[in-house]
């Protein structure tokens, strides 16, 4: 027994060869062996006819030259996609066609008047010409074809063709004006008549989303629907669903795909009687009803009375006012009722009048209107009997802010609708749908400072989310990258990959409090500010940050070495917010320091001496050095390899190295500030208040004092590193010193950093972490590695 789909297609889609193409391979995808597609009326201004009547009838005299423009249209379509001798016999049709047009033209200039007759057949024309080229074509492809006015297809209609193509006058609902779904209605109807397996509607629009994807950007395809999710989602303006379309369908219990025309690979949604039998999110979607007004009638004069109500609705029905939703109180003190906003006044006249005499008793104290407000919906049958559902619908928009004016809920649960503020529906849709569809490890990630160690971390980020996200669930949204001069922001996600374009061309005046609240914007699950600067100020606004409930993560050691005060402060918030204020990468850049010494002092472990090179700049120039080229060349050197600082001073003077030592000596617990610590510096006197080109000119006052301290090394058989030193009382220092052989410091190569440990637990050897300290690269995975502990602190699977 042959197997029917039946299928519901724009014409406008199939004015092209690419369009014909299409509609056979996804005829060859079916499964069915037999498929008829119903052609809606065509729409496309280069073919339609109708407008030719209207011209006739004005005595418009461009008339001829407009008929001849689509005779033209049509005759290279024909030889664009056919060739001889099929497309000899639709141009025969075709051409013949337009003589009689000119016959019916000619008549309407004449009698100035245009009969529905003349409008359908003409309409029906163009339609006959679509199945006809249509048919043509499949045939010569391989295929058996035939083309059918719908009006002569019954139940006792045998289809033989593989494909067959229906044109012509097509139904719509019973009272119900279905111009954009009358195709999608009559496939619907037809598919019921033969019995089919399926019916599919193809959309120009986009696949069906769990949201309208120009509010939430993050909207997911819907994949399963049952047919009163669907009624539900339909009525609410889910933009490709045609509620009385599905009717013959649901009459039938005959399944309906809805699908995308742009993507005839996706399998878009099925519409079922019961829908997928068992999924993870309760709700389906959500939707919006915008442009809505509310009605509130009340009084102390109507509860317990009978018949308000009725009286009411009974009013509202009779002046043919739409009332889309109804909220009383148990008490019985008020109703309010939501209406088009266009029949608010309306409304408030009717209702007005039908309890003149309430309110002349004052019996009912006011009916009053609200307008500017919208209806959000949330659908799912299995929400029914599902405890919490509720709750967290309106915790949600409660901790998004949104007002709730009123509330309706079915007795069925499918739908529970609230009334917001119409400014309020974007912020809304999005703070539900993060809550019952993003992943509890979704992520807000604003980034500033996009230079060497941020850039890199965006492409560490590209290459490696889609794994994250299958893998281990956490969901990375990159929303907001911010120089110190200019941002970029998006409400869903910046593409990693494509950020510097996007910088370059829609950047905005920097405005930091704007970044911060978009950010920390409450509808995602959670907020991360990454500071890649050095800025001071920036390292000022963590505690805010951090009171605003997002998390923050940082290379920038100006946090971990502000006074005292400042830093108990720091992380006193943590404490008190449950926030994480996560730093690794400011001590050995992408090294496992931070967390080694917090795991030594966490487990009881006493440590008694921390010995460290953590410049990988002072690194590479001290293993580097050895007395044959001039110490000041070498530094000019780094400084063209990019290992320095812009002002190379900044790396000479020790300043790094004393803050690294101060950020360790803290995490052990001592109170130590950096301006207490002696730090040896490289720069002569009288250097430091130079140009940075000029310090640069004069570089060659270094090399004496290098020189004499590698050749003092040398007499004692050792290396000259410049180390940071914290002991068991918490004295802090950096200097330049030398150390033997033996030494892991006097081992070390290129930018290599070298930390050791002399604890309890390691006290005759050391516990040593060694590997690169400097480079975009390894600093970036740092703090990419702290995004990640991030995570696994928020319950991902890491």
């Amino acid at each position: 027994m042959s197997s029917i789909r039946v299928h519901a297609v724009e014409s406008a889609n199939l004015v092209s060869k690419e369009g014909c193409e299409k509609l056979l391979r996804i005829f060859s995808l079916g499964k069915e062996s037999r498929q008829i597609f119903v052609l809606a009326p065509l729409r496309d201004t280069a073919f339609e006819l109708s407008s030719l009547l209207i011209s006739a009838k004005e005595h418009d005299e461009r008339l001829w030259s407009l008929q001849e423009q689509r005779f033209s249209s049509w005759t290279e379509l024909v030889e664009n996609i056919l060739t001889v001798p099929a497309g000899r016999s639709v141009l025969e049709r075709i051409t013949q066609g337009f003589a009689d047009i000119e016959d019916i033209l000619r008549s309407v200039w004449l009698v100035e008047e245009v009969s529905s007759g003349v409008q359908r057949y003409l309409e029906k024309l163009c339609d006959s010409w679509i199945a006809d080229l249509l048919c043509h074509y499949a045939v010569t492809k391989g295929f058996t074809a035939d083309l059918a006015e719908y009006a002569t297809l019954n139940a006792g209609t045998s289809i033989s063709a593989q494909l067959l193509f229906v044109y012509g006058q097509l139904p719509q609902a019973e009272g119900s004006v279905l111009r954009d779904g009358r195709s999608e209605y009559a496939a619907s109807q037809l598919a019921g008549v033969l019995k089919a397996q399926g019916v599919t509607f193809w959309n120009n629009s986009s696949l069906l989303k769990n949201a309208d994807s120009n509010e939430v950007p993050s909207a997911l395809v819907i994949r399963s629907l049952s047919y009163s999710e669907a009624t539900e989602l339909s009525f609410f303006g889910a933009p490709v669903i045609h509620p009385q379309a599905l009717l013959p369908a649901i009459n039938e219990s005959i399944n309906v795909h809805l699908r995308w025309w742009g993507d005839e690979k996706d399998e878009g949604t099925s519409i079922s009687k019961d829908g997928e039998a068992e999924q993870l999110n309760k709700v389906k979607g959500f939707s919006i009803i915008h442009d809505i007004a509310l009605i509130n009638v009340e009084g102390a004069g109507m509860s317990g009375v009978i018949g308000i109500a009725s009286r009411l609705f009974t009013a509202m029905r009779e002046a043919s006012i739409s009332v889309v939703l109804i909220s009383q109180a148990s008490s019985e003190y008020s109703i309010c009722f939501a209406v088009p906003a266009s029949q608010m006044e309306r409304a408030c006249i009717v209702a007005r009048e039908a309890f003149s005499h309430e309110l002349s008793e004052h019996l009912i104290q006011s009916i009053e209107g609200e307008s500017g407000l919208a209806i959000l919906a949330a659908v799912g049958k299995q929400m029914t009997g599902q405890a919490g559902i509720a709750g967290k619908f309106f915790s949600s928009l409660g901790r998004a802010s949104v007002n709730v004016i009123a509330i309706a809920q079915g007795s069925s649960e499918t739908n529970i609708s609230a009334v917001i503020k119409g400014s309020d529906s974007k912020k809304a849709l999005r703070a539900l749908h993060a809550r019952f569809f993003l992943s509890k490890q979704a992520l807000s990630v604003g980034l500033i400072g996009p230079g060497n160690i941020g850039s890199t971390l965006l492409e560490q980020i590209e290459s490696e989310s889609q794994r994250l996200r299958e893998q281990f669930g956490v969901d990375i949204h990159i929303r907001g990258i911010a120089n110190s001069k200019k941002m970029v922001l998006d409400q869903d996600a910046i593409d990693p990959g494509s950020w510097k374009t996007r910088f370059e061309q829609e950047a905005v005046p920097l405005d930091l409090d704007l970044f911060i609240h978009h950010i920390g914007a409450t509808y995602f699950p959670h907020s991360l500010v990454i500071d890649c600067s050095t800025s001071s100020q920036l390292a000022q606004q963590y505690d805010s940050w951090l009171e605003m409930g997002i998390h923050v993560i940082t290379p920038n050691k100006k946090a971990g070495t502000a006074p005292m005060a400042y830093y108990n402060k720091l992380f006193d918030t943590c404490l008190r917010t449950g926030r994480r204020f996560l730093y690794e990468t400011t001590v050995g850049a992408g090294l496992p320091v931070i967390c080694t010494l917090k795991d030594l002092v966490q487990t009881g472990d006493r440590i008694h001496r921390i010995e460290g090179i953590v410049s990988g700049t002072l690194a590479w120039l001290f293993s580097t050095y050895d007395g044959t080229v001039p110490f000041s060349a070498l530094v000019r050197q780094a400084k063209e390899m990019g290992y320095t600082e812009p002002d190379p001073r900044d790396d000479l003077s020790g300043m790094d190295v004393g803050r690294k030592t101060v950020i360790l000596a803290r995490e052990m617990g001592y109170e130590v500030e950096v301006e207490d610590i002696p730090i040896q510096s490289l720069v002569p006197e009288g250097m430091a208040s130079l140009s940075i080109e000029e310090f640069m000119q004069n570089l060659e006052e270094l090399d004496v004092y290098i020189e004499q301290a590698y050749h003092d090394a040398c007499e004692k058989g050792e290396k000259l590193r410049y180390v940071g030193i914290v002991d068991e009382k918490g004295a802090c220092s950096a200097s330049l010193a030398s150390f033997n052989g033996d030494h892991p410091f006097a081992q070390t190569s290129g930018t290599d950093n070298v930390i050791c440990f002399t604890t309890d637990r390691y006290l005759s050897q050391p516990l040593v972490i060694k590997g690169p300290g400097a480079g975009r690269e390894v600093t970036a995975g740092g703090v990419f590695s702290d995004m990640l502990r991030l995570a696994a602190y928020l319950g991902a699977r890491i």
